[in-house]
């Protein structure tokens, strides 16, 4: 360890990168959101839980509409996608001080353990969480064929 250090110390680049590179971990030049001023849909997560029958899975959406949202469902592989629009526009008088915008589609898929079926399933949308109750298909009995 000790030849390491001294190797270090008398290396003659060494001081050029410790000016470049130094700071590296405390300089930002992307400038990095705190959470809460994150994009909704950004912010979205999920949780997916075997109940037997049933796969539960909740999904938080806050800021879109449920109009916004489709559910997609094909064997085992389940995709949620969303939008999200939103307008702000600061005035004073008739002078504009500031004016955002803010567009978002979310694309979310994944697959589960055994394939699903539609039939019985249920989707609710109720302050900002998605959830779906998705009925696991019935396996389907293998049959023996009669050789002639």
């Amino acid at each position: 360890m000790t030849n390491l250090l001294l190797r270090r110390r008398n290396d003659p680049f060494m001081p050029l990168f410790d000016d470049l590179l130094g700071d590296f971990w405390t300089r930002s030049t992307l400038p990095m959101p705190r959470y809460a001023e994150m994009p909704a849909m950004g912010r979205a997560l999920m949780d997916v839980v075997d109940k037997g029958e049933t796969f539960e899975i909740k999904v938080d959406m806050p800021g879109v509409r449920k109009e916004d949202i489709n559910v997609a469902v094909e064997g085992s592989r389940v995709s949620i996608t969303g939008e999200t629009k939103s307008e702000n526009e600061v005035k004073e008088g008739d002078k504009v001080l500031r004016s955002e915008r803010y567009a978002a589609s979310y694309l979310r898929t994944f697959e589960l353990p055994a394939e699903v079926t539609e039939a019985g399933a249920d989707a609710h949308f109720e302050d900002g969480v998605l959830t779906l109750t998705l009925p696991k298909r019935a396996p389907v009995a293998s049959k023996r064929l009669t050789i002639n």
